[in-house]
């Protein structure tokens, strides 16, 4: 089993963290919303800040931090998906859902000004209206015939936007140059695409050309890095993936 040893305590003290932020009184998170977290929509987000931010020479708390806010983002995201793609739900859960993913969404304002961390609202903001696109032109598009290309365009902003964004922010905690971030972010984007678009059911070799690009990303990164978080995180993300297909 491939794993993620470079950051193993710190993804440890980002899921503690969840676990204690998002209990209402005697209930868990998992108590009350039914869904279930995959391995990769469990580490993916945190993972890549955690990387990237170690990759780039910084370890320090506002990593894990960040980890924090990125999951909540897409656990949000994941809480409002659940209400739009079961049209049979209850309407008190249907109410309660939508509660629970705007709460998440105020849980990662609060740890961006908790955690004096409030320069990357802006940047987190726009992400999150592109996710919000993503998944209008999903809706406009459902009873339509998509192209892979419509399908890699949705995902892109769904997705992608947020795991780019965490491998930016990871970088950018370090202080690296705008073009390092950048590559950085083109890394952390492409690996989310490959993981939506498995998740879609998109042709393994779509699938497999996305991971080719986001190793060709990786390997642009100057070798005055530490390389080796990174290229954990790639094969970890490209087993769990193969694994999924049943490779």
């Amino acid at each position: 089993m491939v794993s993620l040893p470079s950051i193993q305590e710190e993804l440890k003290a980002i899921h503690d963290r969840l676990e204690q932020e998002i209990t209402f009184k005697s209930a868990k998170f998992a108590e009350l919303i039914p869904i279930n977290f995959d391995e990769l929509e469990y580490n993916a987000c945190p993972a890549i800040v955690l990387t990237v931010s170690r990759a780039c020479g910084y370890s320090g708390h506002q990593a894990i931090s960040m980890g924090v806010v990125m999951q909540f983002v897409f656990m949000a995201d994941k809480v409002h998906s659940l209400m739009q793609e079961d049209e049979e739900i209850a309407e008190e859960l249907r109410q309660f859902t939508v509660l629970v993913g705007d709460y998440l969404f105020g849980k990662f304002f609060l740890g961006l000004s908790r955690e004096k961390l409030l320069h990357f609202l802006a940047p987190i903001a726009k992400v999150i209206e592109n996710m919000s696109i993503g998944t209008i032109y999903r809706w406009l598009g459902r009873e339509s015939e998509l192209t892979p290309e419509d399908w890699l365009e949705i995902l892109a902003r769904e997705r992608a936007s947020l795991t780019g964004l965490a491998a930016r922010i990871g970088a950018e905690l370090a202080g690296m140059p705008t073009y390092i971030a950048e590559k950085c972010e083109s890394f952390g984007s492409q690996l989310g695409l490959a993981w939506a678009a498995h998740h879609e059911q998109m042709e393994q070799k779509v699938v497999a050309r996305i991971m080719y690009n986001a190793e060709a990303f990786l390997q642009e990164l100057p070798d005055t890095l530490e390389l080796k978080p990174l290229n954990e995180l790639y094969t970890y993300m490209k087993v769990q993936l193969e694994v999924g297909c049943g490779i």
